[in-house]
């Protein structure tokens, strides 16, 4: 082993430590911040820095974005925009730790996707960690209770988070099928500035951005600032170099550990996980573990849906 493969596997428990306490932060910002005020602060921060770093450093191509703007467009508003509303506003009721939980499913979302619109044959793991998957996050949304789905009495925030699971889905699945000759880097970086422009459309229609963000305290700035730096540059620069250190399929799986600091986070500040959604987590995990192709050792093309998962996402 290299000495730099333990910096890299520290680093992606890093990136994924970031994305998991994401959502604690997100609640805490809510609570005295709009949505879509703290989505445009967020995501116009690291899109700056994203911009800048990498556009100074040559790695960020304008003959890419001109070959693929519709595409950046349309995943940029699906991808960003879309997801970072469904994430704020559907923080606004539910946990932190329902989020995280929900928000790991995206990969099943992404396979599903790819099955249909792409003809992806579905084997033995991937059937077995779709059904853990899809059990896990019914019970996390119902603790328990079928009656919750049949009476269509599901939580609104609990919805909301799983739509934006399904768009982040989405925007993986396009990101294949209408990206050409881009980099990772370039795709996220493109698609977060175009994500944040319909941000601030919607910003400014529905809310006073610039109000909202000028009476936001301190601390809520602080919690902006670090979703900003930490749970999207920093955590993708973490991420994608352990992809390549040591491969996209290995890296992908620590993914599922988000949601474990997330209730971590949670259990310090208080707030202790319910027995439907430890044994949700459980659920989850072992979906996407199987789905991967980690369970029966078949890493195919699965592998690589969850391994896209974590271009700044969460």
């Amino acid at each position: 082993m290299s000495k730099a493969t333990p910096l890299a596997y520290a680093g992606i428990l890093g990136a994924t430590f970031f994305w998991g306490t994401n959502f604690n932060a997100g609640a805490y910002i809510i609570k005295s911040m709009a949505p879509l005020s703290a989505s445009i602060e967020r995501f116009s921060i690291s899109t700056l820095l994203l911009l800048l770093i990498f556009g100074l450093m040559g790695k960020l191509r304008f003959s890419v974005l001109q070959n693929n703007l519709l595409a950046f467009i349309g995943l940029g508003l699906l991808g960003f925009t879309g997801f970072s509303v469904a994430t704020f506003f559907g923080l606004q009721t539910t946990t932190p730790i329902n989020g995280a939980l929900i928000l790991a499913t995206t990969p099943l979302w992404t396979m599903i996707l790819a099955v249909l619109l792409e003809g992806e044959r579905i084997d033995r793991g991937r059937a077995i960690g779709l059904v853990l998957g899809l059990l896990g996050v019914g019970l996390v949304i119902t603790r328990g209770d079928i009656q919750v789905l049949l009476g269509l009495k599901v939580v609104s925030g609990d919805a909301m988070i799983l739509a934006g699971s399904m768009a982040w889905a989405a925007n993986m699945v396009g990101t294949r099928r209408f990206v050409r000759d881009a980099t990772p880097l370039e795709t996220t970086s493109f698609s977060m500035l175009f994500g944040v422009l319909g941000l601030i459309v919607l910003g400014f229609l529905y809310e006073d951005p610039i109000a909202s963000i000028r009476d936001a305290s301190l601390a809520v700035q602080g919690a902006v600032i670090y979703l900003a730096i930490g749970g999207s540059v920093v955590a993708y620069l973490l991420w994608f170099r352990g992809i390549h250190a040591i491969g996209a399929a290995r890296t992908s799986i620590f993914f599922n550990l988000a949601p474990v600091f997330t209730m971590l986070v949670s259990s310090l500040m208080g707030v202790l996980p319910n027995v439907w959604q430890l044994l949700g987590a459980g659920g989850v995990i072992l979906g996407v573990l199987f789905a991967s192709g980690m369970v029966f050792g078949l890493a195919r093309p699965s592998t690589q849906v969850s391994g896209q998962r974590g271009k700044s996402a969460a």
